[in-house]
């Protein structure tokens, strides 16, 4: 079974490699980098820099003649993770094809800016420029999808609960290989996770499931099952979701369930170099 399974191949990794088992999960705000707009308001949009729990936002819109405006927000903050406000200016600067010359360069207040964000890839834009007050339902833009396929070296650590053998305790499977093949086509994406067990024989977990992707942002939903030594073990579904990849790998929120447990906490793998 699923649990079985994770804390064998957990308690065998410390054995080998003096891995603790990990603390219960912190929580943490989801990275809202990205270009974020309305899709039935093309021509506009916000763009958003996070670092920590600031968010530096640049907002190009258009004034009452359609000219284009600047505005920045560059000192959005949050307490929570969810909720960024902050004062909002309007710029001026020299003209860009010549020197830059400081002394053109201006910031005025123009008002203020609150970002309400309902999901990791939906959030309510309320904002005061220059006496106008305006509220928009906004989310982030994909122009370009991931590919995910290749070979990895990573794992997955999460926290169970309502196990049916009443005992929930967090797990760790550190150090295994896969394997992804994603077809960019029909977005079917199969993750093929080996590693060894306790009792020495091979544990192969496959996760297969739908790609989908929002902004930088990617989600993969569908089946697992897994089988020890040729057996098969555990079954059930899950989800890995505000996935980001770079060329070095991607890593991701977890959730999932078996017949046996629940599990939440994140999944993470570095791209193998041969």
């Amino acid at each position: 079974m699923m649990k079985s399974l994770l804390r064998s191949l957990a308690f065998s990794l410390v054995a080998a490699f003096g891995i603790a088992m990990p603390a219960a999960a912190s929580t943490a705000s989801v990275d809202y980098t990205d270009l974020w707009y309305i899709p039935s308001e093309s021509g506009w949009g916000l763009n958003l820099i996070q670092q920590n729990n600031v968010i530096f936002a640049t907002m190009f819109v258009y004034g009452t003649d359609n000219t284009p405006r600047w505005y920045v927000a560059s000192d959005l903050e949050s307490s929570n993770g969810t909720n960024f406000s902050g004062a909002l200016f309007k710029t001026t600067g020299s003209y860009f094809g010549a020197a830059w010359n400081p002394g053109q360069a201006t910031a005025t207040p123009a008002g203020s800016m609150s970002i309400v964000f309902n999901s990791p890839t939906s959030a309510t834009l309320t904002y005061t420029a220059d006496g106008a007050t305006v509220t928009k339902s906004v989310q982030r833009q994909t122009w370009k999808g991931e590919n995910l396929s290749g070979n990895y070296l990573g794992g997955l650590t999460a926290n169970t609960s309502q196990c049916t053998s009443g005992s929930n305790q967090p797990v760790l499977i550190f150090g295994t290989s896969m394997t992804v093949q994603h077809n960019t086509s029909s977005q079917a994406v199969t993750i093929i996770l080996n590693a060894p067990s306790s009792s020495g024989s091979t544990a192969t977990c496959t996760f297969s499931g739908t790609y989908g992707q929002s902004g930088k942002l990617g989600t993969i939903s569908g089946n697992w099952s897994c089988v020890v030594g040729g057996t098969p073990s555990n079954s059930g579904i899950f989800t890995m979701s505000e996935l980001q990849a770079t060329i070095r790998g991607f890593n991701a929120r977890f959730t999932g369930q078996d017949q046996f447990c629940q599990y939440t906490g994140n999944f993470g793998v570095v791209r193998d170099v041969q």
